[in-house]
């Protein structure tokens, strides 16, 4: 039995012992679908990705499409830590992508938008890329945002108030994509970002989600592993997706610029654990890189890795640290290898000017992504022109507590962009301490924590917007 199967078993045995969090389709329904896609009911039994049918095409149903386009569409009804009914309409979409050699995959996004009509001119739309950091499927978002499904990546469970209070309380569609595929490809920026493009472009397609086609203003937003797509759109949108209307992306704890000084920062350190996993999740993607892990990985290191393939990231993160893993490639500098190091080449920051206005926020002291590869890849962004760069260094700021820090900022500059305001020319780099004390921070709360409180007590929101 391989790894992958052992775990699917492990993940069949918990879902079994655990059927008290299985939905009852208790949530309100959903209005008539007016679109002539038919339209699977919300599962009765919350299954996750690797037992659920739903994420498997029809044979040949996925080469015979065009990128964005649905193959499968269900309601479902969403819920915070698979217990909390939200009042929100929901939907999900299997979807035609590619992956980082454009080879067609298949991958899901989730759709939520308010109760009710839509205001005149359709809706705008957020994507917001939430951290998945795992190599197991029933980490992704879609899974996660079920009711009924097993809150076991937490993390991911809390971060989905985000987008739901700051998005559709402002009476956006949201829509939350499993950007790493099905093979679970955390790292591949590349494959990343087509899979969160295309995500939208399904989004537009599918009539209920109230959106005006590839003129709906379309923002992007993301927080640590989530900002690998979010920060690497801005660069390939021009030639992989021309078509959409995406104003603007914010990403806070930006993926790294260089991924071998993030590589080397954390080996042997407290979360040398996201190491593994990385590793894991973007050799899915590159064959050789795969084989050469089999092949130099010694026993130890082997061990370590079949650990991150069925674990979330909470668990996965801080599973064996001050791990050694560089050290279990038999002596050889894993990053020096050709098939490591191409593959690593192909996903970094900083390889083309971007053509979407971005507001980077990053922590000075930032303990899990070095800002010096931020500074290099928005440096070099500026040299070349970017037409409109916003990146804030606060001082007084690590990686976790970040998440809190920047997203006043970014809140209010993603909704700008969205209500037309045009973004800063050229670059706006700042220093703060601390952007605790700016006036936006306090402001912002006061709009984002009454939809969340009304959203958990299972009043509908968004619907005055």
């Amino acid at each position: 039995m391989n790894v992958r199967s052992a775990g699917r078993v492990l993940i069949l045995g918990v879902a079994v012992l655990l059927t008290p969090w299985v939905s009852t389709v208790s949530a309100q329904a959903a209005p008539d679908d007016p679109s002539t896609l038919p339209i699977e009911s919300a599962p009765a039994l919350t299954l996750p990705p690797e037992l659920d049918d739903f994420y498997r095409p029809a044979a040949g149903a996925v080469t015979a499409t065009e990128p964005g386009e649905i193959l499968r569409v269900r309601r479902v009804n969403p819920a915070f830590f698979g217990l909390v009914q939200l009042n929100i309409d929901a939907w999900q979409l299997l979807y035609r992508t590619n992956n980082s050699h454009g080879e067609a995959i298949a991958t899901v996004t989730t759709v939520l938008k308010p109760r009710g009509e839509a205001p005149a001119g359709g809706r705008k739309l957020l994507s917001y890329q939430i951290a998945e950091d795992s190599v197991a499927q029933y980490c992704a978002p879609s899974y996660v945002i079920q009711s009924g499904a097993i809150p076991a990546d937490y993390v991911n469970a809390a971060e989905t108030l985000i987008p739901i209070a700051a998005g559709i309380g402002q009476g956006w569609t949201v829509v939350l994509p499993d950007y790493q595929g099905p093979n679970s490809a955390y790292g591949a920026a590349r494959m990343n970002a087509q899979a969160t493009m295309d995500g939208i472009r399904a989004a537009e397609r599918f009539e209920p989600a109230q959106l005006s086609g590839a003129q709906t203003p379309v923002a992007l937003w993301g927080d640590s592993g989530g900002t690998i797509p979010s920060s690497f759109v801005p660069e390939i949108k021009e030639s992989y997706a021309p078509e959409l209307n995406i104003v603007g992306a914010a990403a806070g704890g930006v993926a790294p610029g260089d991924y071998a000084a993030v590589v080397r920062h954390n080996n042997n350190g407290v979360y040398a654990g996201l190491i593994s996993a990385s590793f894991a999740g973007l050799a899915t993607e590159y064959p050789e890189m795969a084989r050469v892990m089999r092949e130099r990985v010694d026993l130890l290191g082997q061990f370590v890795l079949a650990s991150k393939k069925v674990l979330c990231h909470p668990q996965g993160a801080l599973l064996f640290p001050g791990f050694n893993y560089l050290g279990t490639f038999g002596g050889s500098d894993p990053l020096g290898l050709p098939e490591i190091r191409d593959a690593i080449a192909d996903n970094p920051l900083g390889q083309q000017r971007p053509t979407v206005p971005i507001y980077f926020y990053h922590a000075q002291n930032d303990e899990l992504i070095p800002i010096a590869g931020t500074d290099a890849a928005v440096d070099k962004y500026c040299r070349e022109g970017a037409p409109s760069v916003t990146y804030v260094r606060e001082f007084a700021a690590e990686h976790i507590s970040g998440v809190a820090t920047h997203l006043p900022g970014a809140f209010h500059w993603l909704r700008d962009r969205l209500n037309g305001v045009p973004a800063p020319i050229g670059c706006d780099i700042s220093s703060p301490v601390s952007t605790l004390t700016e006036p936006q921070f306090g402001q912002a709360l006061a709009e984002i924590l009454p939809p969340l409180a009304q959203a958990l007590v299972g009043q509908a929101i968004g619907q005055q917007n």
